[in-house]
């Protein structure tokens, strides 16, 4: 029986927009018009409570729309994400009483928030410790596969537990979390890796804190896996 397929540029699942490209443009956009209502809700608070109660609301209702799915979508360009960082850093000058144009890093240290590319680190790290661990959902452990059991060569990459990265050339696959993911885990060091859950959370938030004061608010991933070794 043949039965015609509706052809739909976005569908929505477990409430995140998906569009026919993987792009993740309207789903950030969506987001983003969320956050922005947020932000505007904190800028007439902060007239009428502490600063403890403000950042309490960024935490209940701003992080939640920025982490959810973020290892899904937040290997999608900078200039979707640009959308993001920019209502993160407007949500904490609002919070500070800065300036328009003053610089955020010290705010997010102060306030101890990730900026969106940190979290993004975050948020994969703690994932893949869990896929390693196999407490990930099985569906997502199975996304990855240990090179020891690709091949038997007495390799580095082996006999260290790392995963096995898949090669292609097609732009969609390289940025896929099966691949992103397995790349962030096999370069952060052994010691890092081998730590139980809760001690590798708090590890994973503090170190790239300390790396903002050195940094830019959207430094590549690549570079603050780097750091934090």
């Amino acid at each position: 029986m043949n039965i015609p397929l509706d052809c739909k540029n976005c569908v929505k699942y477990l409430g995140i927009l998906i569009d026919s490209n993987l792009s993740w443009k309207i789903y950030i956009e969506y987001i983003a018009l969320n956050i922005s209502k947020i932000v505007g809700l904190i800028a007439k608070l902060r007239h009428f409570v502490p600063l403890h109660t403000l950042t309490s609301i960024y935490q209940s209702l701003i992080s939640p729309y920025i982490t959810y799915g973020l290892s899904v979508w937040g290997q999608t360009c900078k200039s979707y994400l640009n959308k993001i960082l920019t209502l993160q850093k407007r949500a904490l000058r609002f919070l500070y009483y800065a300036k328009k144009n003053e610089h955020t890093i010290p705010l997010f240290i102060n306030a101890k928030l990730l900026p969106l590319n940190f979290l993004y680190h975050k948020t994969l790290s703690e994932l893949m410790h869990d896929v390693s661990t196999a407490s990930a959902p099985i569906n997502i452990c199975n996304l990855f596969t240990k090179t020891s059991r690709v091949h038997s060569y007495n390799t580095r990459s082996s006999t260290s537990d790392n995963f096995y990265i898949k090669a292609s050339r097609l732009e969609i696959i390289k940025n896929a979390f099966s691949r992103t993911g397995a790349i962030l885990w096999n370069e952060l060091p052994s010691s890092l890796r081998e730590l139980p859950k809760n001690l590798f959370n708090l590890r994973i938030k503090n170190k790239p804190l300390s790396v903002l004061e050195d940094e830019d608010s959207f430094i590549e991933v690549g570079r603050i896996i780097s750091k934090v070794n």
